[in-house]
């Protein structure tokens, strides 16, 4: 999700420009964002014991697809405006209690001390993985890139889902 989400938020306004949108919108659009970027985690916290985190992250990588799409594919203003300021608190909000759910599995600290990495990693190829799309392919290739990451942190959220009771003890077995 980490590669998605710098992949498409690197051209979010550029995006905008291309498509014809007034600079003071997409602006606009921006200052939404952030706006609405202090509410996420406040949300994850009050909701932490009431979501089920499993459902949480597959929730967040279809809307995380659904919000890309809309970005890439959408001449709409209004599609652009709505996916694009709450494009990065999908992220916040499921990284929260994806987190708290390693966390929660392994005892040992080492998934949740590699977790900075893989975001990092994510957050550093994202931004060339999308510009190496955008002058190959054009904005769509975003959303469809998008949609296809997202659909594979969908299939391995799901294992999740799927694991009984039992198999996740065992994953919060010490090692």
């Amino acid at each position: 999700m980490a590669l998605t989400q710098a992949m498409v938020f690197s051209f979010l306004e550029r995006m905008g420009a291309d498509r014809g949108f007034d600079s003071a919108a997409v602006n606009g659009v921006l200052i939404a964002l952030g706006l609405v970027n202090l509410a996420p985690g406040a949300l994850a916290a009050i909701l932490q014991r009431r979501l089920d985190a499993r459902w949480v992250m597959i929730a967040g990588a279809a809307a995380q697809a659904v919000l890309a799409m809309l970005l890439a594919w959408s001449n709409a203003f209004s599609f652009y405006a709505i996916a694009g300021s709450v494009f990065v608190a999908v992220m916040i909000f499921t990284h929260t209690f994806c987190f708290g759910f390693l966390a929660a599995l392994d005892r040992s600290g080492r998934a949740v001390a590699a977790t900075p990495a893989m975001l990092m990693v994510g957050s550093a190829i994202g931004p060339i993985v999308g510009g190496t799309l955008v002058k190959g392919f054009g904005y769509g290739a975003l959303g469809a890139a998008a949609v296809v990451m997202d659909l594979v942190a969908l299939a391995l959220f799901s294992r999740l889902l799927l694991a009984d009771r039992r198999e996740l003890a065992t994953l919060r077995a010490p090692h």
